[in-house]
């Protein structure tokens, strides 16, 4: 009886081996065929930021211009909306008065290429060196119609 038992537990685990195997095949043929994204290069305003440190005066004038997305072959895209995310790094205190750095994020969908009217509005008085932006999810419409998605851009304000 003994020897029946390991014969059986012997060919479950097997079975189970050979499944398991069919499966990672499957999900690698999966991941060979689905192709990578495109990312159009977007910019800052009318610049050609689009990442990197950038000083609080310059950030704040190109912000108000909005976000423009074109490639490398001169085509412009018209920019359908994007997420803008804003890490603003603030002083607090413990409970026990030590002091510790921490940061707030803002996040908001902008329709469009400009943003909401309440961030325009605020942004420059909040904006400080230390500060990170994030723009992402930008989502574009090549002059064929075809729909496509931005290069996202991460922006540290420095002095």
């Amino acid at each position: 009886m003994k020897l029946v038992s390991k014969i059986g537990l012997v060919t479950v685990a097997c079975l189970v081996a050979v499944s398991l195997i069919a499966q990672q095949k499957n999900t690698a043929d999966n991941k060979a065929k689905k192709p990578k994204p495109i990312y159009v290069p977007v910019y800052l305003g009318k610049s050609d930021l689009s990442s990197g440190n950038i000083t609080k005066r310059v950030f704040d004038s190109l912000l108000m211009q909005g976000v423009r997305a074109q490639d490398s072959a001169g085509r412009v895209f018209t920019v359908n909306g994007f997420l803008f995310s804003y890490g603003e790094r603030n002083l607090y205190e413990d409970s026990v008065g030590n002091p510790m750095v921490l940061t707030d994020y803002m996040t908001e969908y902008c329709k469009g290429d400009t943003l909401t009217t309440f961030i325009k509005k605020n942004i420059s008085e909040r904006s400080k060196a230390g500060d990170t932006v994030y723009i992402d999810q930008i989502m574009l419409t090549s002059p064929e119609g075809k729909m496509g998605e931005g290069r996202p851009m991460r922006f540290v304000i420095k002095r």
